[in-house]
């Protein structure tokens, strides 16, 4: 852990030692006139903004591994990773997908020599499957044991140009113990396959067949280069508890979530146990909410609300066929007086977006992080 106490901690403190006052985000002067300073103008403000985005992304991500639509997440991956399990393995066919397009995705797979898989999706920006968008390729190794399975995985987006935006580097781990079967899922992601690391994320997702419902973990830090907050790196603890639905109807998740700020983090995994934590600071703000969603597989739609304590912003977060859209405000809270615009991001199938604030500056999405 380190000593050093974050900034954005340092404001929340503040604001929790002025609202016992009666003063919070408020200042004076001699003459008695009182300026709000509006949330978003805080680092915790903004902070908690962009985490809920990327908290956004990271429960439908990893919620049940059902109801996404198909993009190159974890929980896309799972699915496949589950498939390749329980439907056995086939050769079709090698390197980057040679698959038909399908409304801008292909996919393709082929058994290697030593019996291990390797999958391969291409995501375009196009219908029509002209310009790769992402690549994303799985390999499972052979089962030692039944039930278990071991894999890597490697997720690189591309802008418009061809150029690289990110690299994310995986490896996954499928169990079967005492009846729960187990995913569980880390990785890396920097600008270039050799760059710095500059976001990193863990996550376990547990269930006991037959039955529906599935408990998550995930953890994820990641550094911000947006204009006012560039270098701060910021992280969320995610907990997830999620029962799918039957005969069509909607699945339903509860969600918990802390949110982390300073000039280091990391995740783990706490000891003998499913649950990813961040390392590095204590946690500044939290959050609750619910998930309701379709289980028709990547195919799926929901949506997520939650609240949280600090700024007492509503995040609403959409999933379509097309994609995932988030709407923040801050509701009335005895500072400001009426819901108040701080944030809005769009994602697309392939993970790619921006998040932007209400005051106009932008930081990218790519490949389902943040900042690149």
């Amino acid at each position: 852990m380190l000593s050093t106490t974050p900034h954005a901690a340092s404001v929340a403190a503040a604001v929790l030692l002025l609202a016992s006052l009666g003063l919070g985000g408020c200042s004076t002067s001699s003459n008695a006139t009182i300026t709000h300073t509006p949330a978003l103008m805080t680092s915790g403000g903004r902070d908690t903004a962009r985490s809920g985005v990327q908290s956004a992304i990271l429960i439908a991500d990893t919620t049940n591994g059902i109801a996404l639509p198909g993009g190159p997440t974890p929980a896309s991956i799972a699915r496949r990773v589950f498939g390749m399990i329980h439907r056995g393995r086939s050769t079709l066919a090698t390197g980057t997908s040679t698959g038909a397009c399908s409304n801008g995705v292909k996919s393709s797979a082929v058994t290697n020599a030593d019996g291990s898989q390797t999958t391969t999706t291409d995501y375009y920006y196009e219908a029509a499957c002209v310009t790769l968008e992402v690549e994303e390729r799985i390999s499972l190794a052979t089962p030692a044991t039944p039930g278990n399975t071991a894999g890597t995985g490697t997720i690189t987006s591309y802008d418009h140009s061809g150029a690289v935006r990110v690299v994310e580097q995986l490896i996954l781990t499928v169990g079967t113990a005492l009846g729960n079967e187990t995913l569980t899922m880390t990785g890396t992601a920097a600008s270039t396959a050799t760059g710095t690391t500059t976001s990193g994320l863990g996550a376990t997702c547990v269930g006991t067949p037959p039955s529906a419902t599935v408990t998550c973990s995930a953890a994820h830090w990641g550094t911000s280069v947006g204009t006012i907050s560039a270098g701060t790196v910021t992280g969320e603890a995610i907990g997830t508890t999620a029962t799918a639905g039957t005969s069509g109807g909607n699945a339903n998740a509860t969600v918990s979530i802390s949110f982390f700020a300073a000039t280091s983090l990391g995740v783990a995994q706490a000891s003998g146990t499913t649950t990813w934590g961040v390392s590095g600071t204590t946690a500044f703000n939290s959050a609750t909410g619910t998930y309701g969603y379709t289980t028709t597989g990547s195919s799926g739609a929901g949506t997520l609300t939650f609240k949280d304590v600090l700024y007492t912003y509503t995040e609403t977060a959409t999933l379509t066929a097309t994609g995932l859209s988030v709407t923040i405000v801050e509701n009335p809270n005895g500072i400001v007086t009426a819901d108040t615009p701080i944030a809005t991001a769009t994602i697309d199938v392939a993970g790619n977006g921006v998040l932007t604030y209400a005051d106009g500056t932008t930081e990218p999405i790519a490949a389902g992080l943040l900042d690149y």
